[in-house]
């Protein structure tokens, strides 16, 4: 009985091991613990020191930006008068309106004798006015060249008052439109910069010009060297810039008052990225002078772009917890960087995924690299070999396997 009883035992035993034995082979292992080492998200500014420091170097006021990046940096954010620069307002809220594209001629405007009158009294003043007598047809685009080209106060003022109606329609618009887009310092009382009381601080001024350089319109109208107008014949640009390489144009001012203002833009280039600067100087003493320092700026914006690394080759980015124990860096497989403007940034998001067993350099997740020039993802990969546990370590580590 009793052997009997024993080798049954026996019979149990080897049965339940047997059975113990499979359960262990045949449970999957459990997921392996994935650390992470860094934020998984991070943001990578450019350094606005050097911006600060180009635009401190040069006469008050002075403004400078970029029309891909949002900073602009001043010496100087108290408003001063802006003259003709006045212009570029008026052609963007009356574009606004009533839109023009490119090339396109637009709605024919006939001269009042109320027109007449605002030359007469512009000529007075030593205003910019290129008279025609009342019944003379202009078009759209031809009030815009000679507001724009040659500064013409009196197409500047016929202009609005043809889009809005009235000058007050005008002004309503303008404050409206000042408001929606953050100028701050903007002030008009009138459509052309004549009045001294058309006022705005030179970094609103830089914003002013990003705007119209949304337009093509516009800018296809402020890069024009000259254009000819039925009537008048040829009108020259007051830029002194136009014609300098990449310059693309944008607006002059002058007033007894405001002095000698200038905004301009040229195309530049960033690494492999191309870029458009703006400057603005206001209340220079000459012509020259506003020509000088604003060019020169342009000049110098070209060493402020920066080069920001992203994500460093081999950066370690995470761990893994092996079955039996051990750590293995997770790590970048190649470095990322990005071309900044003062006043942007990159960003970087990783994304770590489930690691098992798989030899050295296997993926483990990305990193997603964001740049204002484009986006990339990097891989993230296991620095060793992870191998599953043989049978006697799932035998001896029930917990582990079986949690």
């Amino acid at each position: 009985m009793r052997k009997r009883w024993a080798l049954g035992t026996v019979g149990a035993l080897i049965v339940a091991g047997g059975g113990y034995t499979w359960a262990c082979a045949a449970t999957p292992l459990p997921e392996l613990r994935v650390q992470p080492a860094v934020a998984e998200t991070a943001e990578f500014p450019a350094d606005p020191a050097p911006a600060e420091a180009a635009v401190a170097a040069y006469p008050q006021p002075t403004a400078i930006g970029w029309a891909e990046a949002d900073g602009v940096w001043t010496n100087d954010a108290s408003p001063h008068p802006i003259a003709s620069i006045t212009k570029l307002v008026t052609a963007l809220v009356c574009l606004e309106a009533a839109p023009l594209a490119p090339g396109e001629d637009g709605p024919v405007y006939t001269l009042t004798e109320e027109d007449e009158r605002v030359q007469r009294e512009l000529i007075a003043l030593d205003g910019v006015a290129h008279p025609l007598p009342a019944g003379s047809q202009l078009t759209t685009r031809q009030l815009l060249q000679l507001a724009l080209i040659p500064s013409s106060n009196d197409y500047a003022i016929s202009y609005a008052r043809a889009t809005f109606g009235s000058e007050d329609a005008f002004l309503a618009a303008v404050a409206e439109w000042a408001d929606r887009n953050g100028l701050e310092t903007l002030e008009l009382v009138e459509p052309s910069g004549m009045d001294t009381r058309n006022r705005a601080s030179a970094d609103d001024v830089v914003r002013i010009a990003r705007l119209a350089l949304q337009n093509p319109t516009i800018t296809e109208i402020t890069s024009m060297p000259s254009a000819e107008i039925p009537g008048i014949g040829v009108v020259e640009s007051t830029n002194p810039l136009i014609g300098r390489p990449g310059v693309i144009g944008l607006k002059t001012g002058r007033t007894v008052d405001a002095g000698y203002n200038l905004v301009a833009a040229q195309q530049g280039s960033a690494a492999d990225r191309s870029v458009v600067k703006i400057a603005a100087t206001l209340g220079r003493a000459t012509g020259e002078d506003r020509a000088a320092s604003t060019g020169a700026l342009l000049g110098a914006m070209d060493a402020l772009p920066q080069t920001i690394e992203v994500a460093a080759e081999g950066e370690r980015i995470g761990e893994v917890t092996t079955w039996t124990g051990e750590t293995i860096d997770l790590s970048a497989e190649r470095g990322a960087s990005a071309v900044l403007l003062p006043g942007e940034s990159a960003g970087r998001t990783v994304d770590l995924g489930t690691v098992g067993a798989g030899p050295s350099g296997a993926t483990a997740g990305t990193i997603r690299v964001e740049t204002p020039s484009g986006d990339e993802d990097v891989p993230v990969l296991v620095g060793s070999a992870i191998e599953e546990p043989d049978l006697w370590w799932r035998l001896t580590h029930p917990a582990e396997l079986f949690g």
